[in-house]
């Protein structure tokens, strides 16, 4: 009896993992109810992305995150192909809100020529900097996406630094995308983020203003 209330629990707690399908379909569908299709992107990535920070919190497409939570570099992880290069944008195109993006996107990280899914490995335009949602702006989106490039390329991007507002500000993805004629992302990730007592302090790093 033991025995069958202990495998009982074990089902219980058992949960098995999406298969690539159902991530497929959860990420395009989390896109679409945040209106990230059509809005950002015209086609939804092929792929989930899946991201984890401080090696320790998986993000949850559509979820909501604090930026304390997001303050370092993630770790990525997509179907990649080994052979392959790849650049990763991480945009906000809520800045400095929804109801008036005006500086949209706000690009937070961008690194090209990723070999596989090495991204250490990779050429950055713009270090990864967490989200930075203004007080009182209310929830922001952010989109890490990922594009396959046809191989090791020369970009003429110049590096951005994260003190400098520009380049960061009115970032156009498609623009840069068919500038290099990458295509529709192979795999990407959406969550959610809005203002803590992180902010100004990050603010005051970056820029040497509190928000």
């Amino acid at each position: 009896m033991k025995l069958f209330w202990l495998s009982l629990l074990f089902v219980g707690l058992w949960r098995p993992s999406r298969s690539q399908e159902e991530n497929e379909l959860n990420v395009r569908r989390i896109m679409r109810e945040l209106e990230v299709i059509p809005e950002i992107l015209d086609e939804a990535p092929k792929d989930l992305l899946r991201a984890k920070y401080d090696n320790t919190i998986d993000i949850e497409e559509g979820k909501t995150y604090t930026p304390k939570e997001l303050k370092f570099q993630p770790k990525l992880d997509w179907n990649a192909d080994p052979a392959s290069f790849y650049s990763v944008i991480m945009i906000c195109p809520d800045a400095p809100n929804r109801e008036n993006p005006m500086y949209r996107s706000w690009l937070h990280w961008l690194v090209v020529n990723v070999p596989g899914m090495d991204v250490m490995k990779g050429q950055p335009i713009s270090d990864y900097f967490g989200p930075l949602p203004p007080r009182d702006s209310g929830l922001q989106r952010y989109l890490i996406l990922v594009y396959q490039q046809s191989d090791r390329m020369d970009f003429d991007e110049k590096r951005m630094e994260l003190s400098n507002a520009d380049g960061h500000s009115n970032f156009d993805v498609a623009k840069f995308t068919q500038k290099y004629e990458m295509g529709s992302p192979v795999a990407g990730n959406i969550f959610q983020s809005k203002w803590d007592e992180y902010v100004p302090e990050l603010m005051k790093m970056l820029y040497g203003v509190s928000d």
